[in-house]
């Protein structure tokens, strides 16, 4: 791996500082855009596509149609996918860590936005513009289940290792769908991730790693933007299609429950964070989950132009891309609602930040209806 110090040595460039882009690329290279790279074309910021999820075993990332389709009778397993990820896979899995991504970065501080841009609210309300309600687990054997909403999201790719993200089952009429970070399910160099598996609340630490069972994906959706960009941070939200799985083979917000999503309204917000860091200890980020409680702001991240959402206290590190920021999140209950997703992490000061959720999050999650 090429140091920052290196890299700016070999461009000459001096006095500029290293950032982490979670689960993205160990360290950024922190300068403008090389001398004759165009800018991609302009997209549509509500566009997505979706394609059907490749794996290594003869089935490609073909395009889904965007129409609605006839109801589809068969969402079973791929049992070649899950015949790779043996417990010994899923265990030695590390986090993403692409080579694609570079970023300018100018300052050691994040440029502050001074107000909050909102969305015509008051700038003191917290409350988003919009939501779709949470959901429990249904009910095994009689007994009430225990949410297991949020989990890691594995892969491989084209060229290296096993690897995974962080990510948590989301609510839709499909019962089917996890969010996590854009680069978590396309990367601008390789594709489309393949052989994705999600595995709810994995802990290599507790009497069963998985304890649940393992979903497969069916399908998956990024934002156009992102595809085109993979500097496009503000639109850094993917969408995973799961088919049937598990311990009793069945739609996962069924078997887990499901958050709700949030969008819309004040960057500012109480939010609880979940996430597989690998920085993290006590426990090992890389086989358990960690959690943290801070309140957000807006800012724009070093090198970036987008305002996103941040935090300062949380402090996690490759692996987490992709966790749910959770706005009232209710820890009895363990549900909330997804108010936005881990993008970057700024390793000097520990900060992260995540993209602000607009109506065309909630846009592209009513096209997962037909993935």
């Amino acid at each position: 791996m090429t140091t920052v110090n290196e890299s700016l040595r070999r461009r000459g460039v001096t006095g500029l500082v290293m950032a982490l882009m979670v689960g993205l690329i160990p360290t950024l290279s922190l300068i403008a855009p090389a001398h004759g790279q165009e800018d991609p074309p302009a997209q549509d910021s509500a566009g997505s596509t979706a394609v059907t999820a490749p794996t290594s075993f003869g089935r490609s990332a073909k395009p889904v149609s965007q129409q609605a389709q006839p109801a589809v009778s068969d969402y079973s397993p791929d049992e070649e996918v899950l015949s790779y990820w043996t417990p010994e896979r899923l265990a030695s899995a590390t986090p993403y860590t692409p080579e694609s991504a570079s970023a300018s970065m100018a300052a050691a501080s994040p440029a502050q936005v001074p107000q909050d841009p909102g969305s015509g609210s008051s700038s003191s309300s917290t409350d988003p513009d919009g939501r779709i309600e949470p959901v429990a687990p249904q009910p095994q054997g009689g007994a009430a289940a225990q949410p297991r909403i949020q989990g890691k999201l594995f892969f491989n790719g084209y060229g290296f290792d096993n690897s995974y993200c962080s990510a948590s089952v989301v609510n839709t009429p499909t019962k089917r769908v996890v969010i996590t970070a854009g680069h978590c399910v396309y990367d601008q160099q390789h594709g489309w991730m393949k052989n994705i598996v999600f595995v709810p609340d994995y802990n290599v630490n507790g009497s069963d790693p998985d304890p649940v069972g393992i979903w497969t994906a069916r399908s998956l959706r990024t934002f156009d933007t992102w595809i085109a960009n993979n500097q496009d941070v503000a639109n850094d939200v993917g969408f995973v299609t799961l088919n049937d799985g598990g311990d009793v083979n069945q739609p996962v917000a069924q078997a887990v429950g499901a958050y709700g999503l949030a969008w819309g309204g004040s960057h500012e917000f109480q939010s609880t964070i979940f996430g597989y860091p690998s920085n993290l200890t006590n426990p090992d980020g890389r086989y358990a989950s960690h959690s943290c409680q801070d309140s957000t702001t807006s800012s724009v991240p070093p090198g970036f132009q987008d305002t996103m959402v941040s935090v300062d206290s949380c402090n996690f590190g490759p692996g987490a891309s992709g966790g749910p920021w959770l706005y009232r999140y209710d820890a009895t209950t363990e549900l909330g609602y997804v108010r936005s997703v881990t993008s970057l992490w700024f390793q000097v000061t520990g900060q992260n930040w995540a993209p602000y959720f607009s109506e065309n999050v909630k846009k592209m999650l009513d096209e997962t209806t037909w993935d």
